[in-house]
Order: structure tokens, then sequence, then C-alpha cells
């Protein structure tokens, strides 16, 4: 076996991989994970349930493996110096989890993101509900939000949101003068002032 620059006996391979810190991969992966998620709680309805569920299995992947070498480095004497001279590195995982379950559990990706694109979105929707008649509009990109199915609606204008749902599709209401005439497989949740998240019915 060889030595190392203090002159003990190197680690295998394997053991120094074990016992390391979390690095290059398992780092950016709990951060891929972490924006998936968020995207995921910013969308009306939620985003697209199948990269939704890609996410959470990646979850799983990097926690059993963060705990597995958490616990083999803390088991190890040749481990625990480590943990203690990378704490910040170990600690990051854990802490980017945290982090985002509480933005989800508060709101914020959506508040956050409708926030930032309800200028746009309002301006939009004005132009929709001045045209006469049934207009086709192309989808587009409003604000933070890739738009569809844009339509006039008596007093006001809805949209969907693309990727959201797993059956049902949501989107918001621009309605003015209150909530939205009924319509079979639509439902609307009052949001604030004259906005609501649409919900089109399977």
């Amino acid at each position: 076996m060889s030595e190392n620059v203090a002159g003990q006996p190197a680690l295998p391979a394997l053991t120094r991989t074990l016992v390391g810190p979390p690095g290059k991969v398992l780092l950016p992966l709990v951060a891929v994970v972490g924006l998936i998620v968020l995207n995921h709680s910013s969308m009306p309805g939620g985003g697209s349930f199948m990269l939704l569920l890609a996410g959470l299995a990646l979850a799983v992947v990097t926690v059993v493996v963060w705990v597995a070498r958490f616990t083999v480095a803390l088991l190890r004497s040749e481990g625990r110096p480590g943990l203690r001279r990378h704490w910040v590195r170990w600690l990051a995982a854990p802490l980017m989890g945290v982090t985002v379950i509480a933005l989800v559990f508060t709101g914020v990706p959506f508040s956050v993101r409708f926030a930032l694109s309800e200028a746009g979105l309002e301006e939009f929707a004005r132009t929709v509900a001045a045209e006469a008649g049934s207009v086709r509009h192309d989808d587009r990109w409003v604000g933070l939000y890739p738009l569809t199915s844009i339509e006039r609606i008596e007093g006001g204008a809805r949209f969907l949101v693309s990727d959201t749902g797993l059956l049902d599709m949501y989107g918001f209401a621009w309605s003015p003068g209150g909530e939205p005439p009924e319509e079979s497989h639509t439902g609307y949740t009052h949001l604030e002032g004259p906005w609501y998240v649409w919900e089109a019915r399977f």
C-alpha cells in the first residue's frame, strides 16, 4: 500500500470515496432536485407530475447515498477527521433540503413567481379581454409562465399554464367583476384581487 504525504498509509480508492465529503456529483444532484421541486410548487396546481416523480426518485437516491456515506465516515476512524474538516460540504445537502421544504411549505415559490409575472399577465389579460369576438392566440410566454388555451371570457380573460397538473390542467383567470361564470369541467379559486386560479377538469 502506498503512503500519503504525511507518511500515513494511503486509503484505498473505494474507502476514500465512501468516507469523503459530498462533492462534484452529489451536491449538484441535490441542487437539481431542489430546482425541480421549487419549479413544481411555483406553478398553479403544480407543475409537470412526471417531472416531479423523476425529481422525487432522484431525491431518494441522493438521500440514500448521503446517509450511507455519512454513516461510513462516522463509523470508520479514518473518516471522522474528514467530517470535522469538511463539515460545510457535509451540511450543504441537508441544509438545501430543509430550505426547499420550508419554501414549499410556506408557498414562497408560487408567490414569488406570480408576483414577478403579475404585471405582464394583467397587461396581456386586458388586451385579450378588449378583443371583439373570438380570436385565436398562439401559445406564448408571459412573465415567467408558458401560456396556452388563451381566451376571452365574460368580463375578462383566462389562460392555462402548460405542463401543469396530472389529468386536470391549471392556469389563471383575470376577472375584475368577480368570479367568472361557472361552466362544466371548470373551477375557479380566488387568488387575489381580480385573479383566480383556473382549473380545467379532465
